[in-house]
């Protein structure tokens, strides 16, 4: 029995060190000493009389028979992630740890302070918030709940979805850059500006420099732009076109305030980017404990005005 301890142990270690990229990056993630680790996956490849990491101070990659062993580490995890939440749920009372992946203007506007709520709410429950840009990723691929951004539809996959919302963005930017650049009404006057049109671009998009805007009538226009400023946070993008850097495409519900009060003008009125819709994505409800079905309750709560029936 402490040999197949051992050799559990040795699997996990490998999946953590894969999911995140790396021993580094594995160790400041979950707080374990980079030489546990290393002593583990070698303790691993002992045993096994194969090689299942390719690593040097400029390379890492998994070999094909480290590839399938991680497979199995990911299985035994589920399992005893599944073991634990039977066990949890018996109690009727969320515990453990849970662990939610999310785009950082999400976590900076409200999913943050919902983690909070939760985690006063229910003291057993250890939560962490991992952010992100909203695009897959080991890190958050390894996360018991995933909240992710879609453009037009969900792509195919294994994993159980929730829609939480749809979320209209706008094209944005200060009145003073409105006026110099004339009032444009249209795409088109956009396009035509001198020099082009100055502009915030997010990397997020497959394309930051060419927009799709739709507009009356379901009609679709593309626009080239010149972008001045490019980041993949929506945060800092919203500062940016506050500081009248350019034109910006932000969520109405991250520049509201600013549209309000005059801070923030719309640009080309009646054409804006396509809307985003937010999902939640899990591996199964079986897999999801007490603790991650409750916050996807607590989370669907509070999109529920976002979302289209």
């Amino acid at each position: 029995m402490n040999e197949l301890n051992g050799v559990v142990d040795d699997l996990l270690a490998l999946v953590l060190v894969v999911e995140a990229g790396g021993f580094n990056a594995a160790s400041m993630r979950h707080n374990i000493p980079v030489s546990r680790l290393s002593r583990r996956i070698a303790s691993l490849e002992k045993r096994l009389g194969v090689s299942l990491l390719v690593r040097s101070s400029r390379r890492f990659r998994v070999t094909e028979i480290g590839e399938r062993m991680v497979q199995h580490g990911l299985a035994i995890r589920a399992e005893t992630r599944s073991a634990l939440s039977v066990a949890q749920d018996a109690l009727n009372e969320p515990a453990g740890h849970l662990r939610v992946s999310c785009p950082i203007s999400m976590a900076t506007s409200f999913v943050g302070g919902l983690c909070l709520e939760f985690v006063k709410r229910h003291p057993k429950v250890a939560l962490t918030l991992d952010s992100t840009d909203g695009r897959p990723s080991p890190s958050s691929e390894a996360a018991d709940l995933l909240i992710r951004p879609v453009i037009d539809t969900l792509p195919d996959s294994s994993m159980v979805s929730r829609k939480l919302g749809d979320f209209p963005y706008a094209l944005v930017g200060t009145p003073a850059l409105h006026e110099s650049l004339g009032r444009p009404a249209t795409p088109q006057a956009l396009a035509a500006l001198p020099g082009g049109c100055p502009a915030i671009g997010w990397t997020f998009s497959p394309h930051p420099s060419r927009w799709l805007l739709r507009g009356p009538g379901n009609a679709k226009a593309e626009l080239d732009v010149k972008p001045r400023f490019t980041s993949d946070s929506l945060p800092q993008i919203h500062q940016a076109a506050l500081a009248g850097i350019g034109i910006a495409r932000l969520p109405l519900a991250l520049c509201a305030a600013d549209l309000e009060q005059g801070r923030l003008c719309l640009l080309a009125p009646g054409w804006a980017p396509p809307t985003i819709s937010m999902y939640a994505l899990y591996p199964s409800r079986r897999d999801l404990t007490l603790a991650g079905r409750q916050f996807l309750a607590m989370l669907a709560e509070t999109t529920k005005p976002y979302l289209k029936t």
